[in-house]
């Protein structure tokens, strides 16, 4: 069976998770150059005036040319403050956030050097929230274009998905293919059920 071959963002979104564990064999891309204007420093969540991006800063800004690995987050400026208040914010009257809220808040306390050292903990964290020991690996080498593996690196997802409880809902309507942490506060032990659902729509 062929192995999927993935990126890693920040607090991937719901497709990115319905993807890694649709297949059984998954790759994460670790030896790739760092994509300006991804998720890899990016995520999505439902704030109280719809959808609201979270953007980790890095060193050196948009001006460099470096293997992801080796990207450090910029801790001059108190980022992590800011996205646990807006998580806060967003989930804090979800039915489940003070049931996860204290595993996740670590993350926005203690400071990561790398990127994707912090983004890779944190996809650990949610895989134990989700109950799901599938397994893994990182990629040794890059490859291009590479053989016998469905390569979604990247990838720009037009998957439907099944509408789910959000508390803003009413005033923003639906919002779509969040990151994994909307569904996690929002489903709680439903969410790896709603995420291995063969037919989202």
């Amino acid at each position: 069976m062929k192995a999927t071959l993935l990126e890693l963002p920040y607090l991937p979104n719901v497709i990115w998770f319905r993807n890694f564990l649709k297949y059984e064999n998954t790759l994460i891309e670790r030896e790739e150059n760092f994509v300006k204007s991804s998720f890899r420093n990016r995520c999505e969540i439902a704030g109280a005036n719809g959808k609201q991006k979270l953007s980790i800063p890095i060193v050196g800004g948009r001006d460099h040319h470096q293997l992801y690995k080796n990207v450090k987050v910029d801790n001059s400026v108190q980022w992590q403050k800011i996205h646990w208040q807006s998580i806060r914010s967003a989930y804090g009257s979800t039915p489940f956030f003070e049931f996860y809220a204290e595993r996740f808040q670590p993350f926005y306390e203690k400071e990561f050097e790398f990127l994707f050292e912090f983004n890779y903990e944190l996809l650990k964290l949610v895989l134990k929230i989700l109950k799901t020991d599938k397994p893994f690996e990182l990629t040794s080498v890059f490859e291009k274009q590479p053989e016998g593996m469905i390569d979604l690196r990247g990838k720009k997802e037009v998957e439907a998905l099944k509408r789910y409880y959000q508390p803003f809902e009413e005033r923003n309507g639906f919002q779509e293919n969040l990151s994994v942490i909307d569904i996690v506060f929002n489903l709680g032990p439903q969410a790896k059920e709603y995420l291995l659902m063969k037919d989202n729509a």
